[in-house]
């Protein structure tokens, strides 16, 4: 490194030099069979470095970083300025060199001046001494007067008296100063800032490739469900002898589901009149749902986030959309740096999830990046913004309301690796629950007679739960379980809080469906039926306490709690995605599905289309609800913000 800068600064007064280095080291990586490769295999390089980050293999990621030169992570080359890493710093510069000569150059003499420096404000002169003659000698050529001065400071009897120490800040302020000026000639490199950013946007893009190669290699293949044991050879399935009576093909309906138990034909099972199955409205939405809730007591009024960051209110009863608000943040200022600096570099904001609170006087919304929302909700088409707070750093994948000692708290987590309680009246942060390496995927809680829990599960597969103590304090957890599959999975108990349930899908591919026994901590049923070779998480929901319902393989599939086996499906007359949201209303008499297009499907029993056809403030409209909330102070005196919807 010190013999390249040599020769480079021998030669640095020369007309073109800049062009003249750059065109020599691409000749040499070229001979090297570097400037070669092609396209897909820069971006296998990639797909593997976005591997071995996600799996935490950083250093072996930097390594490949440096050595391919295809991705300059600047985070990673801060990070090791501010703490110091002088050697490390240069190290991985050094893969960069073939990109200019100048550029390495003055990043070199910025971070060996600081490190000079340090060492002259520890009073250590024989590094003072290695670093002027060594390191900042060669470099002297660029910069003779700055080298000069610097020598002098070294013979000065009174180093820290000097006038060029004069200038120098300390360390905390001479790293970031020094850092500044690394980025600004980094950046300004023509060919080097293009190496700045990442270009994969998607998670688990590998995984997702791997997936894809699985299914492909399958589609001749008879056998519903492959076991697929490597890698390292193609996948062929061995022949699968089905020893049942064929019989004639039933059309499936959507009131009728074919369902296969192992050793039978095919059978037609009608579908339990107690769940939703006739399609009794389509909601038109402006871009595609992410997360919906009925409201618990007006239980045709429905909640909707969508991948815009946009809510919505509507009315199913009539069909209309009583209210949307787009994502907005009101307080900016509030904000954390990180946040603005994401909102900068992509504006998009999803609607993680979206819930009313017990009460339905409040509903809270999560997003995709950093921001937890709370309204007040009159019963009308007014809402008011309760609480707005930076919730997490980047996305927040849940919220969850839970009522303590007649104190309302929202319980959130995210992809920084906490989960948060808030008390949604004032806003404070309750309770911050620990970082134990792994993004938090979901949160559950839950009330035993007078005990108080929170369960959270992680993107890793692990699942947590810790309890409440009498001063709202959570003790060390009470569970550390393994979910099925390691997977991203969600929990739901059953409407009368006696059966625990959860459901995911893992990085395979492979989805989960399962019943827990709480007091061991074990699996109690497993469901048979899910597809086994998903490219997104299956999503589900629970009827009151008999039947659960998840959305997999373009159909609603459906279970008795008590059996295994699949009760049957329904397919809405087609138009659903590969794995489409659900969402019951209380009493289970409506069933909102996510439809292509931006549509949202109503499916009812015969109850629900009685309760859509019931008039507006009527027999379906507790009249105690539309006058509660004028009765209480659920909204701030002075409002933060009022949304209403257009009349």
């Amino acid at each position: 490194m010190k013999t390249w800068i040599r020769d480079c600064q021998a030669k640095s007064q020369r007309p073109g030099f800049d062009h003249v280095c750059t065109k020599g080291w691409r000749f040499l990586r070229q001979k090297m069979g570097f400037l070669g490769m092609s396209t897909i295999n820069e971006e296998l390089v990639f797909l593997v470095l976005q591997f071995l980050k996600e799996r935490g293999y950083n250093e072996t990621a930097h390594t490949l970083e440096r050595e391919s030169g295809f991705y300059f992570d600047m985070k990673y080359l801060e990070d090791m300025v501010l703490r110091g890493k002088w050697d490390e710093t240069e190290r991985y510069l050094s893969g960069f060199t073939h990109f200019s000569c100048n550029t390495i150059s003055n990043v070199c003499l910025w971070i060996r001046a600081q490190e000079y420096f340090e060492a002259i404000e520890n009073d250590d002169s024989d590094k003072a001494s290695g670093i002027l003659m060594n390191n900042l000698k060669v470099l002297a050529s660029r910069r003779k007067g700055l080298f000069e001065s610097m020598e002098q400071l070294f013979k000065s009897e009174n180093k820290k008296e000097h006038i060029l120490y004069s200038q120098y800040k300390g360390t905390e302020v001479g790293r970031i100063l020094t850092m500044d000026h690394v980025k600004e000639d980094i950046e300004s490199d023509s060919l080097l800032s293009g190496k700045l950013k990442f270009p994969i946007n998607q998670s688990y893009r590998l995984f997702n490739l791997i997936i894809q190669s699985w299914k492909w290699q399958h589609r001749h293949c008879i056998h519903p469900n492959p076991i697929i044991n490597t890698l390292f050879v193609d996948h062929v399935c061995q022949p699968q002898y089905n020893l049942s009576i064929a019989q004639p093909a039933v059309k499936k309906s959507i009131a009728t589901s074919l369902v296969t138990y192992p050793g039978q034909s095919h059978i037609s099972v009608p579908i339990p009149d107690d769940i939703p199955k006739t399609l009794a409205r389509t909601l038109n939405e402006e871009s595609s749902p992410m997360s919906m809730d009925f409201h618990p007591i007006l239980q045709t009024l429905l909640l909707v986030g969508t991948c815009a960051g946009s809510i919505g209110l509507w009315n199913v009863r009539s069909g209309k959309k009583l209210l949307s608000v787009n994502f907005k943040v009101l307080d900016i200022g509030a904000c954390s740096t990180t946040f603005k600096e994401a909102l900068l570099e992509n504006p998009l904001v999803s609607v993680s999830r979206i819930m009313w609170s017990p009460d339905g006087l409040f509903f809270g919304v999560a997003f995709s990046k950093h921001i937890l929302q709370v309204f007040s909700h009159s019963g009308g088409q007014k809402v008011w913004l309760k609480l707005e707070t930076d919730a997490h750093v980047g996305r927040v994948n849940d919220l969850a309301f839970t009522v303590h000692h007649s104190q309302l708290l929202v319980i959130t987590c995210g992809s920084d690796n906490k989960t948060k309680v808030w008390d949604v009246h004032d806003g404070t942060n309750v309770f911050t629950i620990g970082d134990r390496g792994a993004a938090v995927y979901s949160v559950c809680p839950h009330t035993k007679k007078v005990f108080h829990y929170v369960y959270s599960t992680f993107v890793d597969g692990k699942m947590k739960g810790w309890l409440y103590d009498n001063n709202n304090k959570f003790v060390i957890a009470v569970f550390d379980y393994d979910t099925p599959g390691l997977g991203c999975t969600k929990l739901a108990y059953s409407t009368d809080g006696q059966r625990l349930f959860s459901c995911g899908t893992n990085i395979n591919g492979q989805s989960f469906l399962v019943e827990w026994d709480e007091s061991e901590g074990t699996i109690k049923r497993t469901y048979h039926g899910l597809t086994q070779n998903s490219l997104s998480v299956v999503h589900f929901d629970i009827i009151k306490n008999q039947f659960l319902a998840a959305g997999d393989n373009h159909i609603i599939k459906f279970w008795d709690m008590d059996k295994v086996e699949l009760l049957g499906t329904i397919d809405v007359k087609g138009g659903l995605p590969e794995k489409p949201r659900i969402r019951f209303n209380k009493e289970g008499t409506l069933l909102a599905i996510s439809a292509n297009e931006n549509r949202i499907k109503i499916l009812a029993t015969d109850c629900g289309l009685q309760l859509l056809q019931t008039p507006e403030n009527g027999a379906g409209v507790p009249l105690s609800y539309i006058v509660y909330p004028l009765a209480i102070p659920a909204y701030p005196q002075n409002p933060t913000q009022l949304y209403r919807w257009p009349s």
